[in-house]
């Protein structure tokens, strides 16, 4: 696998930390084609789904969805911080077997505001309340009630579940081993400022961002260019397995509040909610543990958003993924996975 280093960095890097590398992988073109996924709902027998409840800020009950797949108390287990806002845990259920068999259990996880943990929507028109604090408050319970902080676990956050991984990893909570930041930006600037020539690429682009602008996101003309991208920059696969069902967000309440304009929706080339002011770049280096980036090459998370996490996370590895756009763990499975064992099973 070519490796291109960042000299530079890598100097300035003690020795046992990892090495500051971007790894552009070549695929094996004689490789088999992965097996469809599109009837992928179960994920195995030594599976838990059950529910906890809690308190937040002593007066709102949010009751929260969690999976576990293998033993999450025989070995750190990789919890899965899915994207959105609003996207729902599914789409990562196709990694948990393959890494069960490979020793490392996981857990995935509803968010609030979405699937099946609390909907909240009577907080619909409270845009304040839906902060990091709510989530990473969601986060905490469910490590301490499933009592996995005193031996580790991992943190897996992909797009949106990036942002919220690397925010509560910054926070430098106890039993916090590795981080994983799949397709996700660093900032809510850089997003805006390399998502916009992605659209400008699109047929009548003009009109789309003039419709952008004017807020008219449910015009045909917006969603037929929204499929367009989407087969262009969100999934390659043709179909879509089943599993993505649940990104189709717009209408949970977190999606539409943190991202975009309750009323009118969300808009794909601007934060118009709370996330507008999203900026990982001043808490990036407090991220004290090894940290592996992860993207696709038509991803529309590019790597001009993904790059200052490389730039400025102390101790990192970043991987593009040759064949994949925006959700690469669906798109090249078993690269995907052989990313992930490696860097877990790394000694420290």
């Amino acid at each position: 696998m070519p490796v291109k280093c960042d000299t530079r960095k890598a100097t300035s890097v003690p020795a046992t930390h990892l090495e500051k590398t971007v790894a552009y992988t070549q695929i094996d073109n004689k490789r088999k084609a992965h097996p469809s996924l599109r009837h992928v709902r179960n994920i195995g027998n030594d599976t838990k789904m059950p529910y906890f409840t809690f308190n937040y800020l002593n007066s709102v009950a949010i009751t929260t969805f969690y999976k576990t797949v293998g033993d999450i108390h025989s070995s750190p287990p990789l919890i899965f911080l899915h994207g959105g806002p609003g996207a729902g845990c599914e789409d990562q259920y196709p990694l948990a077997e393959p890494l069960a068999a490979a020793g490392i259990p996981s857990i995935h996880y509803d968010q609030v505001g979405c699937g099946r943990s609390s909907r909240l929507r009577d907080k619909g028109e409270e845009p304040s309340f839906w902060t990091f604090d709510l989530f990473c408050a969601q986060l905490d319970r469910l490590i301490d009630d499933l009592g996995v902080r005193e031996k580790g676990f991992f943190l897996h956050g992909q797009s949106w579940g990036g942002m919220l991984a690397s925010t509560y990893s910054a926070r430098r909570p106890k039993g916090l081993r590795k981080l994983v930041v799949a397709n996700s930006p660093s900032s809510a600037a850089v997003f805006e400022r390399e998502i916009l020539p992605l659209f400008k690429a699109l047929p009548v682009s003009e009109e789309v961002l003039r419709l952008d602008r004017e807020e008219r996101y449910r015009d045909p003309v917006y969603q037929e260019a929204l499929a367009r991208f989407a087969k262009k920059h969100f999934c390659l696969l043709d179909p879509w397995p089943d599993v993505l069902d649940g990104t189709v967000c717009e209408e949970s309440t977190n999606m539409v509040l943190m991202w975009g304009t309750p009323g009118k929706g969300v808009s794909r080339t601007r934060i118009t909610g709370p996330l507008k002011d999203y900026d990982a770049t001043v808490m990036a280096r407090e991220i004290n543990v090894p940290t592996l980036l992860l993207s696709g090459r038509y991803d529309f998370m590019t790597d001009g958003m993904m790059k200052p996490w490389f730039d400025l996370i102390p101790k990192v590895k970043w991987a593009v993924l040759e064949k994949s756009s925006h959700m690469s763990s669906l798109e090249e499975p078993e690269r995907y996975l052989e990313l992930l064992n490696g860097f877990l099973s790394e000694l420290d």
